[in-house]
């Protein structure tokens, strides 16, 4: 199914008009979304941040970080290189789609964007432990049935507030990685009307 998305949703991505988020004084940074195929079915990567990083630690997301200028020509090299660092996937065995809408992040103050890649689904994984504890993969047909999304209200300093979550594969997908998610899934569903 993976080998026949891939055309449309590349078309997909580059046609439609994306949601760009320009905000001065926000850290920039880039995910890769890497999609998969794992015994013949399409699957969704993540991580789970390790418990030592200053930021969102122990969370799930996908690899990714920091923009460095003097480093990356641009936000794709980014994404590529600290997926390197962070899970051992080297830059020649990505195949990118596109991009995805910017998310910003609320307490972080991240600008996130995210570039959708199809990614070996027998590689080697080697994830680095000072950032990452544990790499998985969810299929898309499990994010997609209907039900799946779960909203709770979860305590922040005192404050209610209610959170959209994923609770697959023993994580919870929450925060920047869910609206990612969601943005991704409905991508593809827009591919998949488009589709001949």
């Amino acid at each position: 199914m993976l080998e026949t998305l891939v055309p449309t949703l590349t078309r997909t991505l580059a046609s439609r008009t994306r949601g760009t988020v320009n905000a001065p004084g926000k850290t920039v940074a880039a995910v890769l979304v890497p999609l998969l195929t794992v015994a013949g079915e399409p699957r969704l990567l993540f991580i789970r941040r390790a418990a030592g990083l200053p930021h969102h630690q122990g969370q799930v997301a996908f690899p990714g970080g920091y923009h460095r200028p003097a480093e990356d020509a641009d936000l794709q090299t980014t994404a590529l290189r600290e997926s390197e660092e962070e899970i051992g996937l080297d830059p020649r065995h990505v195949q990118l789609l596109g991009v995805l809408d910017d998310i910003e992040t609320v307490s972080s103050r991240f600008v996130i964007t995210p570039f959708v890649a199809v990614v070996p689904g027998d590689y080697t994984w080697r994830p680095c432990p000072r950032e990452v504890d544990t790499i998985f993969t969810v299929p898309l047909r499990v994010l997609q049935e209907p039900g799946m999304i779960r909203r709770e209200q979860w305590d922040f300093d005192g404050r209610k507030v209610p959170i959209d979550s994923y609770a697959v594969e023993g994580q919870v997908i929450w925060g920047a990685t869910f609206r990612i998610t969601q943005n991704l899934l409905q991508v593809i569903g827009e591919a998949s009307t488009c589709a001949p």
